[in-house]
């Protein structure tokens, strides 16, 4: 059986690699590299060492390999396996560890564990990987990152969210910034540092808020303005490009997801 080729994919802005490979018999000698990485395995079996550790992982496996870290991840010999990798930049990581853990450490802080068995995880993990390696906004893919790697520091240190009474108007300004510029591809930095908060948490405290991510918000605010024009009669390609969408399949996909209608059969009631 022929080695699954790995594929390799990465978005310009984000501090993030993104690797995968199905049916893979590759082999790797120890080794060490300075991102920090985390993945899954998805089918087969693997001999995992890390750090003088070795043991047999996988389906539902997930590895955590801090930076430097000396490891080496292969298919069992007669096993062929499928996995997805994430190699991510430490002193991104390090602010997310500092917002989450509201601390003011100066270096990357590694993490406890270097093997998970979490269902949870496991899963936000691929939905996570699909939408990085997908045509979705810079906004979703950097929310999704945030809150993802959020979660993985708070599973292995502890910390929840609060948000403080004194930044509930920081977070309706967020809101009506995001309302503003809902035609843009706005980054989560943009909102941040318009509002005043950290990245993380804002993505946090805004869903606690309002009931749901920046994201999910922009997209309501540019499907209400989707309906508007199209009673209008505005061109169903000409409001998909005007309000930021990908293409007119990406419009289609979340319009009918919020309004139970196509954009045409919407348009279609008040023609």
């Amino acid at each position: 059986m022929n080695s699954g080729k790995p594929l390799f994919y990465h978005s310009i802005g984000l501090p993030i690699e993104a690797r995968s490979a199905d049916n893979s018999e590759a082999c790797y000698k120890k080794h060490t590299h300075e991102e920090f990485s985390v993945g899954i395995v998805e089918k087969g079996v693997s001999e995992y060492f890390n750090t003088g550790k070795k043991e047999e992982i996988g389906n539902g496996s997930i590895v955590i390999i801090n930076p430097s870290d000396v490891h080496s991840c292969n298919p069992k010999d007669g096993y062929t396996w499928n996995y997805k990798m994430l190699f991510v930049n430490p002193q991104w990581l390090h602010c997310i560890q500092n917002e989450v853990l509201d601390t003011t450490t100066k270096e990357f802080m590694p993490f406890h564990q270097h093997h998970l068995k979490n269902q949870q995880t496991f899963l936000h993990f691929k939905w996570l990987f699909n939408i990085l390696v997908s045509n979705s906004s810079q906004l979703h893919k950097e929310q999704s990152l945030i809150s993802f790697f959020a979660c993985l520091i708070k599973g292995d240190q502890g910390k929840e969210t609060i948000i403080k009474k004194s930044e509930h108007s920081a977070l309706a300004f967020a809101r009506d910034y995001i309302a503003d510029n809902c035609e843009q591809n706005i980054k989560i930095d943009n909102i941040a540092c318009a509002a005043g908060l950290s990245n993380y948490y804002l993505i946090h405290a805004f869903r606690k808020e309002f009931g749901m991510t920046p994201h999910a918000y922009q997209l309501a605010r540019r499907i209400n303005k989707a309906k508007t024009l199209l009673r209008y009669g505005t061109d169903i390609a000409s409001v998909a490009v005007d309000l930021g969408f990908t293409d007119q399949s990406h419009f289609h996909r979340n319009f009918k997801q919020i309004v139970a209608a196509t954009p045409k059969q919407y348009k279609d009631c008040f023609a």
